[in-house]
């Protein structure tokens, strides 16, 4: 067997397979294949020598495992064996996961970097050379614009994004996934996967220092905070244009006035110009900014609009608390993207229609979704049929019915979360939702699952998020939860597990740090109540204890559990009891209560219950 912590790997080692290398041996459905099964953790026992590779692949069936082997044949090139019994071209998914496993291990032994930025950005290159696929669209061989997509997708679909190459060692690269706008590193997959490719061109070396002959400015992440606008200069400018420049970047290329309003006086002042390019990248964070800034004085104008209605909120058939009131104005008026985490039982749904209503009212949303779990789909719909005159539509049945659906002249639509993978492009072309409502988020707290991935690709200009499950003490959910709202407010993964966790030798996470500075970035986000905050705004509860005689099925059935119960609580007297008796302690107290329920509970035949009887009879005093 080989020595996994001593032997050396010379950079070009032959078993080491970018993505352009397994397209070449492996059709594009066995390389998505054999990287699913990577994911999954399919494949160990990895281990190596001089000359050959060797590991075992878990099947789709757990019960078969298979065993693979590479090595190099007579005229260099890959020879690989597997034993499964699956036709091979001239590759099987079990060979390109055992690929990918042993890139993966040799790669981490030959970079192990000391801190959470490096390893990010490590985790991109690795993930550059092996998961992506690139295209060079236009511009000079080195520089311009290519087209990279991901071999396999956390969603069902796949994307492709636009990468623009500026430089070749320096972070000065725009792409346009989600990822580089939030990662704070100045590069991502696609970028590293287009600089791997432009690495292995034969003219590489001759043009590795050149730069481009045309100044532009862009986005630098080399910061510890927010990005900066910048300039890359070039030796010979035209006296007019340099002026310019001059007056508007200091002698480091930073820009050196305030934003947006100066950048965009700048951007006016060279436009149509051909000798200077302004990224993509700078023009998108000037009017982030813009928009940011113009939200901030809306906010507080709707805001104040709504506390003035007193609970009394126009179209809305029902009088809210003023907790509520605080609810309603703090969802219409962060961006409005926000995340309500009240306490079961303070009215979030009644909040989240209220202020969508508002919305259609007084800033032209008209299609709302809500996604929602499928057993609370026809509930939403009461509530809103009830508390407002919007129609609503519940979507579900067949593909074809659906997508009918979609098209209807309705205000709110409402889906469950499964759907949401199903038809995210009848969504997105069809329904185009100006408003997404999340209900009981909490089923996207994962962000590696597909659900949560998808939901995110729903392009809506303003979204409410709801859960009634406490987040303090995971804060892994909450870091999901706010990718929807606003991925900025936490930042990248690497930096908030950075910030706030603390983890072991093994990266498991055994508390938390930094709280204070937490709640401070969510607080312009997140609003959550418990009961203890808003006791004295709600009505007082009364109660009454109404005594149920029990039915002698249920007599029986409790004096049988309850003797098992006894028997076993005689032994705890005199030994502890075993696990098998512990069990059967707590199946016999389990009965017990049961049985106080209703007979039925217990033996399965017997029907009707008096306390639902009694319940029937207190329904109708009370509430007919």
């Amino acid at each position: 067997m080989g020595d996994l912590q001593t032997f050396d790997f010379p950079i070009d080692d032959f078993f080491l397979f970018d993505a352009e290398k397994l397209n070449a041996i492996g059709s594009e459905s066995i390389v998505s294949r054999g990287l699913k099964y990577f994911n999954e953790n399919r494949v160990f026992d990895v281990e190596w020598d001089a000359t050959r590779v060797w590991a075992d692949v878990e099947g789709s069936d757990p019960d078969n495992c298979y065993s693979v082997e590479l090595s190099k044949d007579t005229n260099g090139e890959l020879k690989a064996v597997c034993n499964c019994p699956f036709i091979r071209e001239p590759v099987c998914k079990h060979i390109v996961a055992v690929l990918y496993s042993y890139a993966a291990q040799v790669t981490d032994r030959k970079n192990l970097l000391g801190c959470a930025e490096e390893n990010a950005i490590q985790e991109r290159e690795k993930k550059g050379r092996t998961e992506v696929t690139v295209e060079h669209i236009s511009g000079e061989p080195f520089f311009g614009t290519w087209l990279a997509s991901s071999i396999v997708s956390t969603t069902h679909w796949k994307q492709k994004y636009r990468v623009h190459i500026r430089a070749l060692n320096d972070k000065k690269n725009y792409c346009t996934c989600p990822d580089w706008s939030t990662n704070l590193l100045g590069t991502c997959k696609h970028i590293e996967a287009v600089l791997h490719q432009i690495k292995k061109q034969p003219d590489y070396q001759t043009g590795e220092h050149c730069v481009p002959r045309t100044p532009f400015v862009y986005l630098s992440w080399n910061t510890a905070t927010q990005p900066q606008v910048r300039l890359h200069r070039v030796s010979s400018l035209d006296g007019d244009l340099s002026q310019i420049l001059d007056g508007y970047f200091d002698p480091a290329g930073r820009f050196k006035h305030s934003l947006p309003d100066e950048f965009f006086h700048f951007r006016d002042r060279v436009y149509g110009r051909d000798d200077i390019h302004i990224g993509e990248d700078v023009e998108n964070y000037a009017r982030r900014l813009a928009e940011d800034a113009i939200q901030q004085l809306r906010g507080r104008e709707i805001s104040a609009s709504i506390h003035r209605s007193n609970g009394n909120i126009p179209n809305i058939r029902a009088r809210l608390y003023p907790y509520q009131v605080e609810g309603v104005a703090f969802l219409t008026s962060r961006g409005p993207r926000a995340l309500l985490a009240d306490d079961m039982g303070l009215g979030k749904t009644l909040q989240a229609i209220c202020a969508a209503s508002w919305l259609v009212e007084n800033s032209g949303v008209k299609r709302i979704l809500v996604v929602c779990p499928a057993s609370l789909k026809h509930q939403w719909a009461r509530e809103i049929e009830k508390f407002t005159e919007h129609a609503t539509k519940v979507i579900g049945g067949s593909a074809a019915t659906r997508h009918v659906q979609y098209r209807a002249d309705t205000t709110f639509f409402i889906i469950n979360y499964e759907l949401v993978l199903r038809d995210l492009s009848v969504v997105n072309e069809i329904l185009k939702p100006d408003l997404i409502i999340l209900d009981e988020a909490q089923r996207i707290k994962n962000w590696q699952t597909k659900i949560a991935s998808t939901i995110k690709l729903i392009p809506s200009c303003y979204a409410f998020v709801l859960t009634g499950t406490p987040l303090e003490n995971r804060l892994e959910d909450l870091y999901s939860l706010l990718q929807v709202v606003d991925p900025r407010v936490l930042g990248p993964l690497w930096r908030y597990l950075s910030d706030f966790h603390i983890t072991d030798e093994r990266d498991k996470v055994i508390g938390y740090r930094n709280l204070s500075e937490l709640r401070r970035r969510i607080a312009s986000v997140m609003l959550r109540r418990d009961r203890t905050l808003v006791r004295d705004q709600l009505p007082d509860r009364t109660e009454t204890r109404v005594d149920i005689p029990m039915s002698v099925e249920q007599q029986e059935l409790h004096g049988i559990a309850m003797s098992a119960a006894g028997q076993l609580a005689d032994i705890a007297k005199k030994r502890p009891l075993t696990p098998s008796e512990q069990n059967r302690l707590m199946a016999a107290l389990q009965q017990a209560l049961m049985a106080c329920n209703a007979a039925g509970l217990v033996d399965k035949v017997t029907e009707g219950s008096p306390k639902l009887d009694e319940l029937a009879n207190l329904l109708e005093d009370l509430c007919l």
